[in-house]
Protein backbone atom coordinates (compact mmCIF):
# COMPACT_ATOMS: atom_id res chain seq x y z
CA UNK A 1 0.00 0.00 0.00
CA UNK A 2 1.34 3.37 -0.99
CA UNK A 3 0.73 6.39 1.21
CA UNK A 4 -0.28 9.69 -0.33
CA UNK A 5 1.05 12.93 1.18
CA UNK A 6 -2.31 13.42 2.93
CA UNK A 7 -2.27 9.93 4.46
CA UNK A 8 1.22 10.40 5.82
CA UNK A 9 0.38 13.69 7.50
CA UNK A 10 2.05 15.63 4.68
CA UNK A 11 0.73 18.66 2.88
CA UNK A 12 -2.95 18.84 2.08
CA UNK A 13 -4.37 19.98 -1.25
CA UNK A 14 -3.74 23.65 -1.91
CA UNK A 15 -5.66 26.37 -3.64
CA UNK A 16 -4.07 29.12 -5.67
CA UNK A 17 -4.96 32.58 -4.48
CA UNK A 18 -4.16 35.74 -6.42
CA UNK A 19 -2.23 37.93 -3.98
CA UNK A 20 -1.75 40.97 -6.22
CA UNK A 21 -4.25 43.31 -4.51
CA UNK A 22 -3.25 42.11 -1.05
CA UNK A 23 0.44 42.62 -1.77
CA UNK A 24 -0.26 46.11 -3.13
CA UNK A 25 -2.04 47.04 0.11
CA UNK A 26 0.79 45.61 2.18
CA UNK A 27 3.40 47.43 0.07
CA UNK A 28 1.56 50.74 0.49
CA UNK A 29 1.41 50.26 4.26
CA UNK A 30 5.10 49.38 4.42
CA UNK A 31 6.06 52.38 2.28
CA UNK A 32 4.03 54.71 4.49
CA UNK A 33 5.69 53.27 7.62
CA UNK A 34 9.20 53.58 6.16
CA UNK A 35 8.58 57.13 4.96
CA UNK A 36 7.14 58.19 8.31
CA UNK A 37 10.08 56.68 10.21
CA UNK A 38 12.51 58.36 7.81
CA UNK A 39 10.84 61.77 8.11
CA UNK A 40 10.87 61.60 11.93
CA UNK A 41 14.54 60.57 12.03
CA UNK A 42 15.45 63.25 9.47
CA UNK A 43 13.70 65.95 11.50
CA UNK A 44 15.45 64.75 14.66
CA UNK A 45 18.86 64.84 12.95
CA UNK A 46 18.31 68.30 11.47
CA UNK A 47 17.23 69.75 14.84
CA UNK A 48 20.58 68.94 16.43
CA UNK A 49 22.39 72.12 17.33
CA UNK A 50 24.97 70.64 19.67
CA UNK A 51 27.14 67.58 19.48
CA UNK A 52 25.34 64.50 20.79
CA UNK A 53 27.43 61.89 22.55
CA UNK A 54 29.42 59.55 20.31
CA UNK A 55 27.02 56.61 20.70
CA UNK A 56 23.97 58.71 19.82
CA UNK A 57 25.81 60.22 16.84
CA UNK A 58 26.80 56.76 15.60
CA UNK A 59 23.18 55.58 15.93
CA UNK A 60 21.87 58.61 14.03
CA UNK A 61 24.50 58.19 11.32
CA UNK A 62 23.52 54.55 10.91
CA UNK A 63 19.85 55.54 10.63
CA UNK A 64 20.62 58.20 8.03
CA UNK A 65 22.76 55.80 5.99
CA UNK A 66 19.93 53.25 6.04
CA UNK A 67 17.30 55.83 5.09
CA UNK A 68 19.46 57.25 2.30
CA UNK A 69 20.12 53.80 0.84
CA UNK A 70 16.40 52.96 0.95
CA UNK A 71 15.21 56.29 -0.43
CA UNK A 72 17.85 56.27 -3.19
CA UNK A 73 16.21 53.11 -4.53
CA UNK A 74 12.88 54.97 -4.61
CA UNK A 75 14.35 57.97 -6.42
CA UNK A 76 16.14 55.60 -8.80
CA UNK A 77 12.76 54.10 -9.74
CA UNK A 78 11.59 57.48 -11.04
CA UNK A 79 12.33 57.65 -14.79
CA UNK A 80 15.28 59.97 -15.47
CA UNK A 81 13.13 62.26 -17.61
CA UNK A 82 10.56 62.61 -14.83
CA UNK A 83 13.07 63.52 -12.11
CA UNK A 84 13.41 67.11 -11.04
CA UNK A 85 16.88 68.66 -10.96
CA UNK A 86 16.81 68.08 -7.19
CA UNK A 87 16.23 64.35 -7.78
CA UNK A 88 19.22 64.07 -10.09
CA UNK A 89 21.52 66.09 -7.83
CA UNK A 90 20.55 64.27 -4.63
CA UNK A 91 21.54 60.90 -6.12
CA UNK A 92 24.96 62.36 -7.01
CA UNK A 93 25.23 63.82 -3.51
CA UNK A 94 24.35 60.45 -1.97
CA UNK A 95 27.02 58.71 -4.05
CA UNK A 96 29.59 61.31 -2.99
CA UNK A 97 28.64 61.03 0.69
CA UNK A 98 28.92 57.23 0.54
CA UNK A 99 32.30 57.40 -1.17
CA UNK A 100 33.82 60.13 1.01
CA UNK A 101 32.51 59.29 4.47
CA UNK A 102 32.88 61.76 7.32
CA UNK A 103 35.59 64.40 7.17
CA UNK A 104 38.46 64.50 9.62
CA UNK A 105 38.25 66.82 12.59
CA UNK A 106 35.93 67.38 15.50
CA UNK A 107 32.94 68.44 13.35
CA UNK A 108 33.39 65.74 10.71
CA UNK A 109 31.04 63.04 12.05
CA UNK A 110 28.38 65.54 13.15
CA UNK A 111 28.51 67.37 9.82
CA UNK A 112 28.37 64.05 7.92
CA UNK A 113 25.20 62.98 9.74
CA UNK A 114 23.63 66.35 9.02
CA UNK A 115 24.51 66.13 5.30
CA UNK A 116 23.04 62.62 5.17
CA UNK A 117 19.84 63.95 6.74
CA UNK A 118 19.65 66.74 4.15
CA UNK A 119 20.14 64.22 1.33
CA UNK A 120 17.49 61.90 2.81
CA UNK A 121 15.07 64.83 3.12
CA UNK A 122 15.62 65.79 -0.53
CA UNK A 123 15.11 62.18 -1.65
CA UNK A 124 11.90 61.88 0.35
CA UNK A 125 10.60 65.17 -1.09
CA UNK A 126 11.46 64.01 -4.62
CA UNK A 127 9.51 60.78 -4.10
CA UNK A 128 6.52 62.67 -2.66
CA UNK A 129 6.58 65.24 -5.49
CA UNK A 130 6.70 62.49 -8.11
CA UNK A 131 3.81 60.68 -6.45
CA UNK A 132 1.73 63.89 -6.36
CA UNK A 133 2.38 64.54 -10.05
CA UNK A 134 1.53 60.95 -10.97
CA UNK A 135 -1.93 61.38 -9.44
CA UNK A 136 -2.74 63.95 -12.14
CA UNK A 137 -1.26 62.08 -15.11
CA UNK A 138 -3.88 61.22 -17.70
CA UNK A 139 -6.66 62.90 -15.72
CA UNK A 140 -6.84 66.50 -17.00
CA UNK A 141 -9.59 68.41 -15.26
CA UNK A 142 -10.22 65.64 -12.74
CA UNK A 143 -9.21 65.46 -9.09
CA UNK A 144 -6.13 63.43 -8.19
CA UNK A 145 -6.51 59.75 -7.47
CA UNK A 146 -6.32 58.73 -3.82
CA UNK A 147 -3.17 56.83 -2.80
CA UNK A 148 -3.41 53.14 -3.63
CA UNK A 149 -6.10 53.66 -6.31
CA UNK A 150 -3.78 52.73 -9.15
Amino acid sequence: MELTPQDSGGPSPTTEVHLGPLLELAADAIEEHVELAASLDIARALKLRHHPDIVELARMTDQMLTHCATLAVGVGQIPVGARSPRGAVVLETWTQLKDDGPADGPLGPWSYTRHLALAARDMLEEIHDHRRKAAFTGRPGLPPLPPGAR
